[in-house]
């Protein structure tokens, strides 16, 4: 059963993920993201991380969080 809280929160607990998405060559974009919905009905793309209206696919949503790390070439990821 879930918790009430009638009298108000004194306090919050944070929690954080990490996740990787892959992008071709340097086309970062939303474009590209697993995490673009789009929604028919408003005819409109939501970011699936932060809720963010995407008003362009071409390029990241102010609130994104994804930190890029690194280049990989597939020839590289194909060895592994």
């Amino acid at each position: 059963m879930a918790k009430r809280y009638d009298n108000g929160v004194t306090s919050f607990t944070y929690a954080t993920a990490e996740i990787q998405v892959a992008f071709p060559e340097t086309d970062v974009c939303c474009r590209w993201c697993p995490f673009l919905k789009h929604y028919d009905s408003m005819d409109r793309d939501k970011c699936g991380i932060t809720e963010e209206i995407l008003f362009s696919k071409e390029y990241r949503g102010y609130k994104c969080p994804l930190v890029i790390l690194n280049t990989v070439d597939v020839k590289e990821i194909l060895k592994r």
